[in-house]
């Protein structure tokens, strides 16, 4: 049975939603600023420009963990307040599957992502952990740099 996990980080003052949303379909931003240890990515379907709304876009993704380089399957959806993602991964522990959906909430003026996980409990776990001490950092960068749109 999965986990879920949420994290929701205020959109400071004058960064506008649709500048955060628009930083959010850019999938090359995205992926250098939530794969912090990139060592190379590559497109395997979907199109080569900004994907439309709902058309899946997917990645090989290659990076350093701890316990070494892992490559995964990165799904990214553009959706029309944010953007959907889906790593399909193997760690050491086993195999996993991470949903998330990242949205821009006008309705409380912040950035939210919800995040599912599954695999075994020990990974869970770990996984869940990381997320929930790393991702801020990635909404602060994607903050950051909607605030310079």
């Amino acid at each position: 049975m999965p986990i879920e996990t949420t994290i929701s980080t205020p959109l400071p003052a004058g960064v506008q939603p649709e500048a955060v949303i628009s930083l959010l379909h850019d999938h090359e931003a995205y992926i250098r600023t939530t794969c912090p240890q990139l060592i190379t990515y590559s497109r395997v379907s979907g199109p080569a420009s900004q994907a439309p709304i709902g058309e899946p876009c997917m990645f090989e993704v290659k990076d350093k963990r701890p316990t070494g380089q892992t490559t995964y399957k990165l799904t990214l959806t553009n959706q029309p307040e944010g953007i959907d993602s889906l790593v399909d991964g193997k760690a050491p522990t086993g195999s996993m599957i991470i949903k998330t959906r990242w949205r821009v909430r006008s309705d409380v003026n912040a950035l939210e992502e919800e995040v599912e996980i599954d695999s075994n409990m020990i990974t869970k776990k770990m996984v869940k952990s990381n997320i929930e001490k790393g991702h801020p950092m990635h909404h602060q960068s994607f903050l950051t740099e909607a605030a310079k749109a």
